[in-house]
């Protein structure tokens, strides 16, 4: 049984590498600040005091030390980060959580002898993807702010690894969902909101003609590419590419949710959201040929369980 930290532990997949890691019997503390993480994803293993809270903003490092000094972890997955929307909203917030916030981090796992270290980046440093499936030698071509800090976090991480030896692999998520996502990341856009509006007999915003793709992959199962790796001691200062190699379109998630909920949708079109590049498909040969990693959560269980999980709410 190893001590696990995870920053962001309450969120869209720390909460899931907390689940994770406590079925593997480790010891977790989760550190969050509850801008995007729920309390509800953490609650059971609080309330069976599986796991421990510690309620940080990691911009600070007083804060970040503290929870160091006190737990003692011997592994840390950094998930914490201002999403996509708000970091746009609040851009000196993204480069006070996403940056400053990952240089405190990994500044802690130096200083208290870390064993590794798990991060998430984003596809979001590949921009418009210029070849299709991506692989993770794809030049930078970054066209937000959000995908700015993670280039950012990721020269950090590089930086620190040779001049400190902190190892660390890090994760380019392609496009994470889960009924436990906070309204902070983009695809709540698409998910959450096309639910509730359908179910609900609503309105849904399409963008563009409905023809652009992303390469979905569950939380659950980006949380398992991090466990994957956080224990592996052979594989250590490489990046990943986190999808699962396939395309689902716009108009084919919109058919799936109809179908799921026996409804049909109004639809009115707009122009394309700026955040939505054209056409996301990662390639995951890397990932499964390093670490062994291969998504299990198809896109029908997924959007599946997240209608679940709002119907039960009442959405």
């Amino acid at each position: 049984m190893s001590k696990v930290l995870i920053t962001g532990g309450a969120g869209n997949i720390g909460s899931f590498i907390a689940d994770q890691c406590i079925e593997l019997g480790h010891e977790v503390i989760i550190a969050d600040n509850f801008y995007n993480g729920k309390y509800r994803n953490i609650s059971g293993h609080l309330d069976s005091g599986k796991a421990t809270l510690e309620t940080i903003d990691i911009g600070s490092y007083e804060m970040v030390k503290y929870a160091f000094e006190k737990h003692r972890p011997e592994y840390v997955s950094h998930q914490a980060s201002l999403m996509i929307l708000d970091s746009d909203k609040f851009p000196h917030k993204a480069i006070d959580t996403n940056i400053t916030g990952t240089f405190n981090i990994i500044q802690a796992c130096y200083e208290f002898g870390v064993k590794k270290l798990t991060y998430g980046s984003s596809a979001s440093v590949y921009g418009n993807p210029r070849f299709i499936p991506v692989t993770e030698d794809h030049p930078f071509d970054n066209q937000t702010l959000y995908g700015a800090t993670k280039i950012a976090k990721e020269a950090l991480m590089q930086s620190w690894a040779y001049t400190h030896k902190v190892p660390y692999v890090g994760f380019r998520y392609f496009n994470i969902y889960s009924e436990r996502q906070g309204l902070g990341a983009f695809y709540t856009q698409v998910f959450q909101k096309w639910i509730h509006a359908i179910y609900n007999d609503q309105e849904i915003i399409m963008y563009g003609d409905g023809g652009q793709t992303l390469d979905l992959v569950h939380s659950s199962d980006a949380a398992r590419a991090n466990v994957l790796a956080l224990f592996n001691d052979k594989v250590k200062n490489e990046h990943f590419n986190v999808g699962t190699g396939k395309e689902t379109s716009l108009k084919e998630i919109l058919s799936l949710i109809e179908n799921l909920l026996g409804k049909k949708a109004a639809v009115k079109y707009v122009e394309s959201d700026p955040h939505l590049v054209r056409r996301r498909c990662s390639s995951i040969e890397k990932i499964k040929t390093q670490i062994g990693f291969e998504p299990t959560v198809t896109v029908e269980e997924g959007t599946k369980k997240y209608i679940d999980y709002l119907i039960k709410g009442k959405i």
